[in-house]
């Protein structure tokens, strides 16, 4: 992550920023958040700030994390500097400290709720006068820079997402008829744990027929029985980086009317998967497979977008749908993912990680899938 500095400051001298500060909405030591945080600096922890100028790169935290900072920010070019008490204290001590006098400094506002920003505006308010930089927002900078992967993120990445194909291999061989949807959750989030992940990337969905039709649903202490679609949307969490697979499978053999959406699905993703290239638009990405459903004469049961970017969260850019106004480029990672829902009978969605590697789509995802035959 060397370069991500000066990417950064690249980024910085276009909207002439003299420098960007890097937060986060809450202190949660139970949550994952402030990515951009973790991205720029390497820096973990659940509190703290990250202040890039021109000419200097500071991590700004309490007493908890001086030590943590220091290891996992310090190698990349990093300063760690000690927070201390409220910050209508530390933050103009902060700025003096970084040269930031009568300077622009702008904020990563996906980072921060409207309460923090204004208190930091009062913090700077309460500098003398000439001291006083100008605080405003920044366009996302550093979500920009993340919807392109260097090879440590791919390496971040695959690990996630081998974790996640192998425990959805090794609970889908277990699977019973009398099984619940909660009970496949539970075994899901097991296997991620034993296979070396930290937890999951998000909370995991199992639904079964019908209960299938609902894009989102709960699982629920329902078997998941024979014959009918089971649709399971799992991911990985592992070194920071998510994971993001869905597959639909079944227990014996699918119903005639199910096998021909299920094929119908096949076909979209595959043809998504083949087609998509640098220079795309995310709308037309989108087509390839929305053009496939909508011909069999599906388009109104797929009503979600093809697919979105995925790293340091779950969901991030670029977005892959009919209102996205991102454009694909090279080293771009993200989900393809179409599905067709149809209410009272069931659902099915095929999901894989992609990335744009020499002008088409390398899979990363590698999970077995039922081919049509095998529905």
């Amino acid at each position: 992550m060397n370069d991500r500095l000066d990417r950064i400051r690249a980024a910085m001298a276009e909207e002439q920023l003299d420098a960007l500060y890097i937060s986060g909405a809450v202190d949660d030591v139970y949550g994952r958040h402030s990515q951009n945080r973790h991205y720029s600096s390497g820096f973990s922890g659940s509190a703290g700030v990250v202040l890039v100028t021109r000419d200097r790169a500071v991590v700004a935290v309490d007493s908890r994390y001086v030590e943590q900072a220091g290891r996992e920010s310090a190698p990349h070019g990093f300063e760690v500097w000690k927070t201390d008490g409220r910050r209508a204290h530390w933050v103009p001590e902060l700025l003096k400290h970084a040269d930031l006098c009568g300077k622009k400094v702008a904020v990563s506002a996906a980072d921060m709720t409207v309460a923090e920003f204004e208190g930091l505006r009062r913090a700077v308010e309460g500098m003398a006068w000439g001291l006083r930089p100008t605080v405003g927002t920044a366009s996302p900078i550093i979500e920009k820079l993340r919807k392109r992967k260097d090879s440590a993120e791919l390496a971040a990445l695959q690990r996630a997402i081998t974790i996640g194909d192998q425990a959805f291999e090794r609970v889908e061989a277990g699977l019973k008829p009398e099984m619940t949807e909660r009970q496949v959750a539970d075994a899901i989030e097991r296997a991620i744990r034993d296979l070396g992940g930290d937890g999951l990337s998000f909370e995991t969905i199992v639904a079964a027929g019908p209960w299938a039709a609902l894009a989102h649903a709960t699982p629920r202490d329902v078997a998941v029985g024979e014959g009918q679609p089971l649709v399971v949307d799992m991911g990985a969490l592992a070194g920071g980086y998510c994971s993001d697979l869905t597959r639909t499978t079944v227990l014996g053999r699918l119903a005639p009317e199910m096998r021909a959406i299920y094929e119908i699905v096949f076909e979209a993703q595959l043809n998504a998967i083949e087609r998509v290239e640098p220079g795309m638009s995310g709308d037309a990405a989108h087509a390839l497979a929305f053009d496939v459903i909508a011909a069999a004469g599906h388009g109104e049961h797929f009503g979600h977008g093809l697919g979105h970017g995925v790293g340091l969260e779950v969901h991030e850019g670029p977005y892959l749908g009919k209102t996205s106004e991102d454009t694909l480029e090279e080293g771009m990672v993200f989900t393809i993912e179409p599905g067709i829902y149809v209410p009272g009978l069931g659902g099915v969605r095929i999901e894989d990680v992609v990335v744009l590697e020499n002008g088409k789509a390398r899979v990363l995802s590698h999970a077995r899938k039922l081919t049509p035959a095998g529905v």
